[in-house]
C-alpha cells in the first residue's frame, strides 16, 4: 500500500500518495478542510466503474487519478477495491474521493 490516509485534529483529511500512486494518479498530496467534508464512509468489496470519462490519470489495472462521473469530479487511487474508504466534499475540487485502504485500516467515527 502506498498511500496513507491523516486524519488531522482539526477534523480535516490529508491524504498522501507515494510511488508509483502518485506517478500514475498525477498527484502526490491532498488535503481536505474540515469545512469540506461532508462524509467518511468505508466500502468492501465495492464495484469499480464500469467507465468513467478520464481527465488526468489511469484506468486500465488501477483507478488512479481525475475522472467526472455525471458532471462531478472524483479522484480515485484503486487497485484492489476489496476496503475503500470514500470521501464525500462539499465546494472542494472533488466532490468523492475513493482511496484503497488496507486490511489494519479503522475507521474511527470520533475523529471525523
Amino acid at each position: 500500500m502506498t498511500t496513507t490516509v491523516y486524519f488531522e485534529k482539526n477534523g480535516g483529511i490529508d491524504i498522501e500518495l507515494r510511488g508509483a500512486r502518485k506517478v500514475l494518479s498525477l498527484r502526490k498530496h491532498i488535503k481536505i478542510e474540515p469545512e469540506n467534508l461532508e462524509s467518511v464512509q468505508l466500502f468492501s468489496d465495492m464495484k469499480k466503474p464500469k467507465f468513467y470519462k478520464k481527465v488526468a490519470g489511469t484506468n486500465a489495472w488501477y483507478y488512479g487519478g481525475w475522472f467526472r462521473e455525471s458532471g462531478e469530479n472524483e479522484f480515485w487511487d484503486v487497485r484492489n477495491n476489496e476496503r475503500v474508504l470514500v470521501i464525500t466534499t462539499r465546494n472542494f475540487k472533488y466532490k468523492k474521493l475513493y482511496i484503497e485502504v488496507g486490511p489494519d485500516f479503522k475507521l474511527n467515527p470520533s475523529k471525523l
